[in-house]
């Protein structure tokens, strides 16, 4: 995976290593040039191949040092491994020269010349060694050019000392490709080293970039929701005080009765768009998809915002779709919920529209959401996802919302596998769309606009609640009493293990996370449903209710798909909760027995292909 920059970071040392020795091989060659015309000079054989073969040694010599000036002025003309190249061709025609003359030694009648002029190759050879041992294909092109012939030609004089000597020869040339193998290996390892370390410090220096980033988001963060619930606190807090006003006529303490519930209602919007976006980044958020007609979700949610709009006289038009889609009904009413509730705070005139679209998808669709409000400028489109950034609400005014809806928008949709689109101007509107996926009517299991399409009721049923806190066991108690249900308290673990030994068999098993001594809900559930397994009560519902967010555990549960909600729970949302998951209870329960049933088309258990898990309390008020 990282070959590439590893051998593209080795081409460039190596550019830098064989032409940094080059002006000092220019002078090195032009003194050897010196040398063997002074050796040859008293008595020259063939005197014109001479001159044509030293003169070309003096133009290659030439050639290589104006291919030097080139790299030095041009060093981006070619890629790294373009310019090893050419220094490679470089040194075929530089070093066959010196190499190829040593003929003119054995022509010569003077019998010294052949070893003068090999100690001169050999010297040479040293050289390319030093300057050009660090790459194979410059090595290779240069060595044999300056001692094959040598070793040639003194091997066919035939005579002992001169075979002696091309015996030497041979053994110095498989030498030196030795040790230079080394040498590339060793210089490999150097420059792999090097390119790790400038890569670690890369990801270092990119790491601590995002966690500066991160850092200065959380500050902003916390400024600005500091800032936004500060607002409603203080104004309620005053509020409260003017009620103790003795001087204070009926009427104006209803006034300020109106506003405490608005400031309180601010507030705990603000509060739940917080706990949301938190519950999104430490990624206990649930995505439980399900079969369902989209006109029904369609129907939910203009219910919610049509008296919003007819009130600012807008109309808001929703589309009929009558498609079936597989995703997550209730994450996709909480983008719809904050689309909506932004195209309607920010349209003063005009319509909302609402629809399904195919826009050229083979299968699937788009769920588009358009008004003609006041638009987003160009230069707007990035920012408007950060949270609490809102283009037309610098004074910060509460009613104008706090600028969480799109970015918990964003996240949403990309949790559900999609990407958020936007196409906007300012003065123009805003078009929204999202992805999604295309569904079977078959697996319907439920209608969204009812409690639960013929599901069984909350009457009769057996309840245990387990949690530490008296005043919740109280409340749940109260709460579930008066849906008809029998509900046995137990502060702990062992009280609920007590419950069921007493032969009380729960219909639904509610724990709290955290419990006393050190024990949590999801140990307490373990043990209470390995006991309901050993007595054949399999089909019993366990629900977990937290306040926390970021446990790793949790992270753990909702990722196998184990029903968790997130305090607070609205009593509409918990039993939605429990009527989805009692009735899942009986459908599969249904599915077992069809096949067990002999009578079956292949006697085999039919797969649980359109199983409805429970929603998660993060799923927010949708669930009403």
């Amino acid at each position: 995976m990282r070959a590439d920059p590893i051998q593209r970071a080795i081409d460039e040392d190596l550019v830098r290593v064989l032409y940094a020795q080059d002006p000092i091989a220019f002078f090195s060659h032009w003194f050897s040039i010196a040398v063997l015309v002074a050796i040859y000079w008293p008595n020259i054989p063939s005197p014109r191949l001479f001159i044509a073969c030293f003169g070309f040694y003096a133009v290659a010599n030439c050639g290589s040092l104006a291919l030097w000036i080139c790299n030095r002025r041009y060093p981006h003309l070619v890629t790294p491994r373009g310019w090893i190249n050419l220094h490679a061709v470089r040194g075929v025609l530089l070093y066959s020269a010196p190499g190829l003359a040593v003929w003119f030694a054995f022509q010569s009648p003077q019998t010294d010349l052949p070893l003068l002029h090999t100690v001169m190759l050999v010297t040479l050879a040293a050289g390319v060694f030093m300057s050009n041992g660090f790459d194979l294909l410059n090595f290779s092109t240069a060595i044999p050019f300056l001692l094959v012939p040598s070793i040639v030609l003194h091997f066919g004089t035939h005579t002992f000392d001169r075979t002696i000597l091309a015996i030497v020869l041979a053994f110095f040339f498989c030498a030196i490709n030795v040790y230079a193998l080394s040498y590339r290996k060793l210089f490999r390892q150097v420059v792999q080293a090097r390119v790790d370390q400038q890569y670690l410090a890369e990801s270092l220096a990119a790491q601590k970039r995002v966690a500066e980033e991160a850092s200065l988001a959380k500050t902003r963060f916390f400024a600005a929701a500091s800032h936004d619930l500060r607002q409603p606190l203080h104004a309620i807090g005053l509020l409260a005080a003017s009620l103790n006003d003795t001087a204070a006529t009926p009427l104006q303490h209803g006034k300020t009765a109106e506003h405490i519930v608005y400031n309180v209602e601010a507030l705990n919007q603000l509060f739940n768009q917080v706990l949301d976006l938190a519950r999104l980044e430490s990624g206990v958020t649930q995505v439980i998809r399900l079969h369902f007609r989209l006109s029904e979700l369609f129907e939910r949610v203009g219910s919610q915002y049509r008296p919003q709009a007819a009130a600012k006289g807008l109309a808001l038009r929703i589309a009929p779709a009558s498609v079936v889609v597989h995703d997550d009904p209730v994450l996709l009413e909480r983008i719809l919920s904050n689309l909506l509730s932004n195209a309607v705070r920010y349209t003063e005139q005009g319509a909302i529209w609402v629809g399904y679209r195919r826009a050229g998808r083979r299968s699937g669709g788009y769920i588009e959401v358009r008004d003609s409000g006041i638009g987003i400028p160009a230069e707007e489109h990035e920012r408007i996802f950060e949270e609490f950034y809102q283009v037309a609400n610098p004074q910060r005014d509460a009613r104008q919302g706090h600028g969480l809806g799109l970015p918990t928008v964003k996240r949403l949709v990309e949790m559900l596998g999609g990407e958020l689109q936007m196409r906007s101007a300012s003065g123009r509107g805003s078009v929204f769309r999202f992805p999604v996926q295309p569904g079977d009517a078959g697996g319907i299991v439920a209608s969204l606009n009812e409690a639960v399409a013929g599901g069984p009721s909350a009457q009769g049923r057996r309840v245990l609640c387990i949690d530490d806190e008296p005043s919740i066991l109280e409340g749940l108690a109260s709460l579930l009493g008066r849906w008809g249900c029998i509900v046995r308290g137990a502060r702990d673990e062992v009280d609920a293990l007590v419950a069921l030994e007493d032969g009380f068999v729960p219909d639904a098993v509610l724990c709290d996370y955290q419990l006393a001594n050190h024990r949590t809900g999801a140990q307490a559930l373990a043990a209470v449903r390995n006991v309901l397994a050993q007595a054949g009560h399999d089909s019993v519902v366990t629900l977990l209710i937290t306040g926390d967010m970021a446990s790793a555990e949790l992270a753990a549960l909702a990722l196998q798909g184990i029903p968790v909600l997130h305090k607070p729970v609205t009593p509409a949302r918990l039993r939605r909760t429990l009527e989805m998951l009692w009735q899942q209870a009986e459908l599969d329960k249904g599915r077992a027995a069809a096949a067990m049933d002999p009578r079956a088309s292949d006697g085999r258990p039919e797969p649980n292909r359109w199983a409805a898990k429970a929603p998660n309390s993060s799923q927010s008020e949708s669930q009403k």
